[in-house]
């Protein structure tokens, strides 16, 4: 930009000689016209300015503001009184202050500086927010890496014990459905009375559960084991044999044909292992509905009312069914008492206790759960007991080629899974 002496344009503005322009093109002054344009065109007619001593290199570099405070402007020529002249080292100091103030907050382009002068204030705190980012991303990095590494230390040996043995498990591949996390969905519970010296066992219980996680509710539903069913490959049979010729995925097959219920998950309960377990939680307290004398079959004479069991005693109650009038259907209600008795004092233990119950569970249960499955449960029943349902499967007893088969009502049985998927009571289903 060219430099210009102002008072070429500006001839009644001469501070330095008031009768005289020899200074006007003496070569002293060195304006930058954009700064010295702030003054308003024709500003210099009818103003009148005192006289004061300057410094000239106080003054060449600058603006209009920083002419000395005495040099003092006035519209329409009205004379200035009583002004004072300041030292041009106080308007050096003032001068270097602004422009410290200018540098230290650079202007944006928009207020009339070019792109290349844009200040670079966000990139700092770009990088902070980078860095913020980063430091939290390591954090869930690591707190991922713990989780696991617990888990691995702690759960994944419970997984094994739990996980079935390679020829049950080739039974159950292709046979389970997939659920969606979260949503209500279906485990399969056999109990097998295999004893030593057997080479193959039937199924003493058929249990289907449904477990709706968010609505903290479980509802057991019984499925006689004398059933009359058609398996494939085999014919008419009783239902419990499904085990015995398919496995445990030879049973969820049975089983969802039956019921039209997808099966999501299944779990082979060993009933020789029960007593360990129940030993370990120290005895589980039920309510016993009908007393039971049967000292020929199982030995075992039991009152009814709140009764404490031990291990043994509560595997001989799950087996009773001689001396009931309900035979089989007194059995069945039994067990879910009492699978309902374990859950809840598994659920009174504290923390650190229930890692030690799911290694009993390993030699107790055969199942494709893992405790990935088994702790969100546990914890979410622990802050909030389930609602727990129970029901049996409708059926009547006929004598068929000289074996007793139970033989589902259909009409029942459909209108009572239409209120257990539901998340229903089934007891209000007449």
């Amino acid at each position: 930009m060219t430099p210009r002496n102002p008072y070429d344009d500006y001839d009644k503005i001469d501070p330095w000689a008031a009768d005289s322009d020899d200074m006007d093109d003496s070569g002293d002054f060195s304006f930058v016209e954009d700064e010295y344009d702030s003054m308003e065109d024709g500003v210099g007619d009818g103003f009148t300015y005192v006289d004061s001593p300057v410094d000239m290199t106080a003054v060449q570099y600058g603006s209009t503001e920083s002419f000395p405070q005495t040099q003092v402007r006035k519209v329409y020529g009205a004379p200035v009184e009583n002004a004072q002249p300041e030292p041009a080292k106080g308007l050096l100091r003032r001068r270097r202050r602004k422009k410290e103030a200018r540098d230290a907050v650079p202007a944006y382009p928009q207020n009339g500086y070019g792109a290349q002068q844009a200040p670079d204030r966000g990139k700092p705190r770009l990088r902070r927010r980078k860095r913020h980012h980063f430091g939290c991303l390591f954090m869930l990095i690591m707190l991922i890496l713990a989780v696991v590494g617990i888990y691995w230390v702690v759960a994944h040996p419970i997984d094994e014990q739990l996980a079935f043995s390679p020829a049950e498990q080739e039974t159950v591949n292709g046979t389970l459905s997939w659920s969606f996390p979260g949503m209500p969905y279906y485990v399969l519970a056999l109990g097998s009375d295999e004893r030593e010296g057997d080479t193959a066992s039937r199924t003493d219980t058929m249990m289907l559960m449904r477990v709706d996680f968010i609505g903290g509710k479980i509802t057991m539903v019984s499925i006689p084991r004398d059933t009359k069913v058609e398996i494939e490959g085999y014919g008419r049979s009783k239902i419990n044999a499904a085990y015995a010729y398919g496995g445990a995925g030879g049973a969820v097959r049975a089983v969802s044909k039956l019921t039209g219920v997808p099966i999501n998950h299944v779990a082979v309960i060993h009933f020789e292992e029960l007593v360990g377990l129940i030993d370990y939680l120290g005895g589980v307290t039920v309510n016993v509905p009908v007393a039971v004398n049967d000292p020929d079959y199982s030995g075992l004479v039991l009152d009814a009312g709140m009764q404490t069991m031990d291990g043994e005693t509560a595997l001989l109650w799950a087996r009773a069914r001689h001396g009931f009038e309900d035979g089989d259907y007194q059995r069945q209600a039994d067990q879910r008492i009492l699978l309902t008795a374990i859950m809840n004092r598994i659920l009174s233990l504290s923390p650190k206790e229930i890692p030690q119950a799911l290694k009993h569970m390993g030699g107790l249960v055969g199942t494709d759960l893992r405790c990935y499955d088994l702790i969100p449960l546990l914890v979410r029943f622990k802050l909030m007991s389930p609602t727990i349902y129970s029901c049996a499967i409708p059926t009547t007893s006929e004598m068929i080629d000289g074996y007793w088969y139970e033989i589902v009502d259909e009409p029942a049985m459909r209108k009572l899974l239409q209120v257990v998927n539901s998340g229903g009571d089934p007891s209000t289903v007449a």
